[in-house]
């Protein structure tokens, strides 16, 4: 469910990206590097953005309600928003002279609010949330060297959801009872479409809890 949940979020972003619903698409989308600065070095000036990174922080409030659906909780997500403008620094925060088509990272941080708060990522079959996305706050990431040589601007977005774990269960898990409806030949009553809607006998059988 984590690694569905990260997905889910770039998805939700994705999906508003591509329907033109933003004024500007996104060029990178993807999980979280192990280390900024290092795969800012390896992009070697190839990072394009608009970008944004999603990664998982944590589950808090762990509890299990006996309710069949495990543990669950608070999960907590980090999403980074990464805009660029070679003009300056304030230009990669604020944008240029048109916001739309170059959206500065406090447009991208808005942006991925309104999409993502009180979302319950249903396009996604994978994720099953007991609570929607909330925003928990947002802040502007300090600057380093390697940002400052890609003219980028970082804003990071922290995201709530309560979500189930779930468990593993048996074949058997909830089979009370079996029900048997019996067509008998000798009696007749059997001819297409089977089962008959009146069945020639049937059994209850009851399984040992």
């Amino acid at each position: 469910m984590i690694g569905a949940l990260e997905n889910a979020i770039i998805g939700a972003l994705r999906a508003q990206s591509e329907a033109g619903a933003l004024g500007y698409q996104y060029r990178l989308l993807d999980t979280y590097p192990d280390d900024f600065d290092q795969y800012f070095a390896d992009k070697k000036g190839l990072l394009r953005a608009p970008a944004a990174w999603c990664t998982f922080l944590a589950l808090d409030d762990c509890q299990d309600l006996g309710d069949g659906q495990g543990v669950q909780g608070v999960g907590r997500f980090a999403l980074i928003l990464a805009a660029q403008n070679l003009r300056n620094e304030a230009a990669s925060r604020h944008g240029g002279p048109d916001g739309q088509s170059e959206p500065g990272s406090y447009q991208l941080a808005e942006d991925a609010v309104r999409i993502l708060s009180d979302n319950w990522l249903a396009d996604d079959p994978a994720v099953r949330l007991i609570r929607p996305l909330s925003v928990a706050g947002i802040r502007l990431i300090q600057r380093t060297e390697m940002m400052a040589k890609n003219n980028l601007s970082l804003m990071a977005v922290e995201l709530r959801c309560t979500f189930p774990l779930g468990r593993f269960t048996g074949d058997d898990e909830g089979f009370e009872q079996l029900h048997i409806d019996w067509d008998v030949p000798p009696i007749g009553n059997v001819a297409p479409p089977l089962p008959a809607a009146r069945a020639d006998a049937r059994d209850d059988i009851a399984v040992p809890q």
